[in-house]
């Protein structure tokens, strides 16, 4: 196989992961939903996502909540720039 078709191989490959990678987020959006009874988050549903997705909780908690991705890129890059001070 040519380079030109390797690489449209590769580029429609990860168009593919990238697909399934957001349809996994959306379950975990809705494994994950707090009880609409209580309000909290149901016990042991992260730590089962994880099981299942073979992630780690943290990126499991990240993907089911962008927001806290965003906090948590936001406290590393302010630690990173005050280590360079």
């Amino acid at each position: 196989m040519s380079d030109a078709g390797d690489e449209r191989e590769l580029v429609a490959a990860m168009a593919e992961l990238q697909a399934a990678e957001e349809r996994v987020a959306e379950a975990l959006r809705v494994f994950l939903a707090r009880d609409p009874v209580t309000g909290r988050p149901v016990h042991g549903r992260i730590g089962r996502a994880a099981q299942l997705t073979g992630w780690g909780e943290q990126r499991v908690k990240e993907t089911a909540t962008p927001a806290l991705a965003e906090r948590r890129r936001a406290k590393r890059d302010s630690r990173g720039t005050e280590d360079r001070r």
